[in-house]
């Protein structure tokens, strides 16, 4: 009777340590699932590929086949056939109907000298894209579109791109972001609309996320300020900032992060190091 009591235990004891040895390798890889970002992978895309371009100097402006145009600003003295000393990409999206504004009023946000500096010493490049129409939609073709300009400018860094957007510009950088995730590593959006679904949250826990709200922002707040709240606490690294009465605003290089004396270009330039 001894013997098969104890017997009993020692079979209780070994299924309790193999439960448990089962859960902890579960949570190991449900952590390193939410956490692993793939490499994005460069395709070439005729469509995404300009067919008409001008130059001033460090800005080049491009028009594709598929109807996008854009800006794009690489500093002065970077080889752009070089890969050997790659920079890294900082992607801006406008608000709705703002698409005449988006190189001088949010592209030049990160292209001046201080902002510049942020980066290192060989600064970073600047996307100032812009939507078809007056709104952004098709997350396909924008991440299609940098793929292209990464395989066209080899000097730009695949794997440090990062996004800003403001309006329905932040609610489509955080859309993209979710839609691929391998596009990203640090994604700031102010004054973002953006509702994400469950399986879009578990995607984004790959990103680094700066999310900016105001309270008296009416209709915005109220859509948007929790996936950005969650997406502090989900993704690595993240920030969730909310302004009592800032209204429909965009997030500026010394806006400050609530931690410290860190700004938003600090906590920009150390995420896309």
């Amino acid at each position: 009777m001894i013997k098969e009591r104890s017997q009993q235990r020692l079979h209780m004891t070994t299924r309790l340590c193999t439960g448990i040895g089962i859960a902890v390798l579960i949570t190991i890889a449900c952590a390193f699932a939410l956490r692993w970002r793939p490499s994005l992978a460069l395709k070439y895309d005729k469509a995404f590929w300009p067919n008409k371009s001008l130059e001033s100097g460090s800005w080049i402006w491009a028009l594709t086949p598929a109807g996008i145009n854009y800006n794009l600003f690489i500093p002065e003295g970077i080889d752009r056939e070089s890969s050997t000393k790659r920079i890294p990409l900082i992607i801006v999206f406008h608000g709705q109907g703002e698409k005449g504004i988006v190189k001088d009023r949010y592209g030049r946000l990160f292209t001046s000298a201080k902002s510049q500096q942020a980066f290192g010493e060989r600064g970073a490049a600047v996307l100032a894209v812009q939507a078809r129409v007056d709104y952004y939609s098709d997350p396909h073709a924008y991440s299609r579109l940098v793929q292209n300009l990464c395989i066209q400018y080899p000097c730009l860094d695949s794997k440090r791109i990062g996004g800003w957007g403001f309006s329905q510009g932040a609610a489509f950088v955080q859309e993209l972001a979710m839609y691929d995730p391998r596009l990203f590593r640090a994604v700031a959006s102010g004054s973002s609309y953006y509702a994400a679904s469950p399986v879009e949250l578990f995607r984004a826990a790959r990103v680094r996320f700066y999310c900016a709200t105001a309270r008296n922002d009416a209709g915005i707040f109220e859509q948007g300020h929790r996936t950005g709240q969650i997406l502090s606490l989900l993704c690595p690294d993240s920030r969730y900032v909310e302004y009592e009465s800032r209204r429909h605003f965009y997030i500026e290089p010394d806006d400050k992060t609530g931690i410290g004396d860190e700004r938003f270009i600090d906590w920009f330039a150390q995420a896309l190091h």
